[in-house]
């Protein structure tokens, strides 16, 4: 959320429009706020024995899932900035065309290690 903030506020200050990626790391961050306070929740609630909210074997599996959410956001939002300023960059100088596929592979990259590390955590 602080990201975001600096990206919105610095928009401001230069009298720009507020950028699409600063409101999305805002809302990113507000839904990780979310999810920590119900993750919080259901661990000092839930109990043990029989009555247990959420099965020991499936601690694995959310894990993952959380994992693999929040690695394709972080991708999705690393491509997404990376294939803004690719364009940007291939009008000014077009013979730099192959940075800016780097840049985006990059960010596909972070995609993959997310996958990677989410399926650790499941086994």
């Amino acid at each position: 959320m602080v990201q975001g903030s600096i990206i919105n506020s610095s928009a401001e200050m230069e009298g720009k429009k507020t950028p699409v990626w600063g409101v999305a790391l805002n809302a990113f961050g507000g839904f990780t706020v979310i999810i920590n306070i119900l993750f919080s929740i259901v661990i000092i609630f839930g109990g043990g024995g029989e009555g247990e909210l959420i099965p020991a074997e499936a601690w694995g599996v959310l894990t993952a899932a959380m994992t693999m959410i929040g690695a394709a956001f972080a991708s999705a939002l690393c491509i997404m900035v990376a294939a803004k300023a690719g364009a940007e960059m291939l009008v000014e100088r077009p013979e730099l065309s192959i940075w800016s596929l780097l840049f985006v592979a990059l960010g596909e990259g972070l995609a993959i290690y997310g996958l990677i590390v989410a399926i650790l955590l499941s086994g």
